[in-house]
């Protein structure tokens, strides 16, 4: 599949991986969903005046319906102790950031590999710690397989699985198993519920894209409609993109015309006060001129009403 830049295609596996690791939480049972995905960047100010820019501190940082923040730590090797260091540093300054609850995955790949808490300051880290190569799930893999023969529809969470598979432990490869899943998802669309169809098509673009062999994903993307989804995607971040800069140009004229508005009500205030002021200073003025000039001369040099300098 060939996105046009490479702006687009950043947009459009922040998608895929948005679909992909809420296929991940449903599958490890964490009842969470994604609703963003969030910048790894962060940039820091020092005193002495230079601005050091830190780039991907973590694999992914996500933001779910409850308002937590998850950062999530895939490692394809065994996890060391230099590891959980360095994840329990971005866990601090992500807590220390936000003001939000923060929870820190870490997903390995691999069946080897000690883990030791980090522990600093008397305090003991303590992130969850998924070994997906440890969870067989070639059962499942059965039970799906079945489904599809038989033509049945799966559930939710079995949509969700099929886009996981290769995290876990099977009897076949990681390749096999994306290239069938291609295979159903081009014949066996039945199978799978319509509400799930594209979440399950966008999320298994990111498997072709690391299992199966650069000359061979074109095709793959083809048989399963990746080309159409991607600017189908594409069509809708530029909508949600375009909604969100109007609503954020709105609340900006919103303030600007308050701004208006309240400098017009200063003005309205101030010349009802100079009125007012300048009235009493007229009222105290026929005052002090009773007795010494006519109404009329002092409605003259006053500006008052004659009714109104009778009364005073």
């Amino acid at each position: 599949m060939t996105i046009e830049t490479e702006r687009n295609r950043d947009i459009f596996l922040k998608f895929c991986f948005m679909y992909f690791l809420n296929h991940v939480l449903i599958v490890l049972g964490i009842g969470e969903e994604i609703v963003d995905m969030l910048p790894t960047e962060e940039i820091t100010y020092k005193k002495t005046g230079n601005v050091k820019i830190f780039d991907n501190f973590f694999d992914f940082k996500a933001l779910t319906k409850s308002g937590k923040v998850i950062i999530f730590e895939f490692k394809k090797d065994a996890l060391r102790n230099k590891d959980l260091k360095q994840s329990f540093e971005y866990y601090t300054r992500e807590f220390c950031k936000s003001s939000e609850d923060v929870e820190l995955i870490m997903i390995v790949l691999s069946k080897g590999g000690r883990i030791k808490e980090y522990v600093k300051l008397d305090l003991t880290f303590h992130p969850r710690i998924i070994k997906t190569k440890k969870i067989n799930k070639q059962e499942d893999l059965n039970l799906i397989q079945n489904k599809f023969e038989n033509n049945k529809m799966l559930t939710f969470e079995e949509c969700s699985l099929l886009v996981t598979l290769p995290l876990f432990e099977l009897d076949v490869g990681e390749a096999e198993i994306v290239i069938q899943t291609c295979e159903y998802l081009k014949s066996k669309k039945h199978c799978i519920p319509e509400e799930m169809y594209d979440k399950v098509v966008v999320g298994s673009y990111l498997n072709i894209v690391e299992y199966i062999d650069e000359d061979k994903q074109k095709k793959l993307m083809e048989m399963i409609g990746m080309v159409e989804k991607a600017k189908g995607v594409l069509q809708m971040y530029g909508e949600e993109m375009k909604e969100a800069a109007k609503d954020e140009f709105k609340e900006e004229v919103r303030e600007e015309v308050k701004e208006e508005v309240r400098d017009e009500v200063k003005e309205e205030v101030r010349d009802e006060v100079k009125e007012e002021v300048r009235d009493e200073y007229n009222r105290e003025m026929a005052r002090k001129l009773k007795g010494l000039h006519t109404p009329k001369e002092i409605a003259k040099l006053t500006g008052l009403d004659l009714k109104t300098i009778f009364l005073l």
